[in-house]
């Protein structure tokens, strides 16, 4: 009995050692990276939430008669369906999809906790690389309606720029009510830089078409 619980001891403190990398490498890349940059405090929480769960949930499989496959097979049919009831864009996924990795190579033990945190540095550089904003620059989505109907996209994307004063990237349109003359989209747009930026989140707004 003493020596089971001797043994046990260096287990828990390993996988102690390995959740406090995982804290660590969610903590900066939500933190140090996500937030800064785009202010989606709601994205915070799905990511490091996310983070937790996969981690919590990778130690239960590897440790439990549950095989690793079934068990990723359910967490990621969950995490599809969270997935589709949100607006996400590619950016928004990537962040995801890294902080998922983070909980993968911290929760499995690869033998070695310097191999694992030298993965964990390889994901949050990727990030704050391939997401700096000398290299793409920061964007904002937004959720307009329009009192006025476009059926012509360049027509459409001209509007909202003079109206946001900002230079439009993408423009998805969600609904034309012909009837009540209206135009629902979403916008993704490069902020002018003395304009005050609006905080990045799915808002609704409404403009109003000229003479309005």
């Amino acid at each position: 009995m003493t020596q089971t619980l001797i043994a046990a001891v260096p287990a828990y403190g390993e996988l102690l050692s390995r959740f406090g990398l995982d804290v660590a490498a969610i903590s900066a890349l939500v933190y140090g990276i996500y937030l800064p940059r785009h202010r989606r405090v709601d994205l915070v929480v799905v990511y490091a939430l996310f983070n937790l769960g996969l981690f919590l949930a990778i130690v239960v499989i590897t440790n439990g008669d549950v095989t690793l496959g079934i068990g990723l097979g359910l967490f990621a049919v969950l995490s599809m369906i969270r997935l589709r009831s949100e607006t996400f864009d590619n950016r928004e996924l990537a962040y995801f999809f890294v902080a998922l990795v983070l909980a993968l190579v911290t929760a499995i033990d690869l033998g070695s906790l310097p191999l694992a945190g030298a993965l964990a540095a390889v994901g949050l550089i990727a990030a704050w690389a391939v997401d700096h904003p000398r290299l793409s620059p920061a964007t904002r989505r937004l959720e307009v309606t329009l009192e006025l109907v476009f059926t012509d996209q360049g027509a459409l994307t001209r509007h909202l720029e003079e109206r946001l004063n900002a230079r439009v990237v993408e423009v998805s349109v969600l609904e034309i009510d012909y009837v009540r003359e209206i135009t629902r989209a979403a916008v993704r747009y490069v902020p002018a830089p003395q304009t005050e930026p609006i905080p990045e989140a799915v808002l609704d707004a409404t403009i109003a078409a000229p003479g309005r």
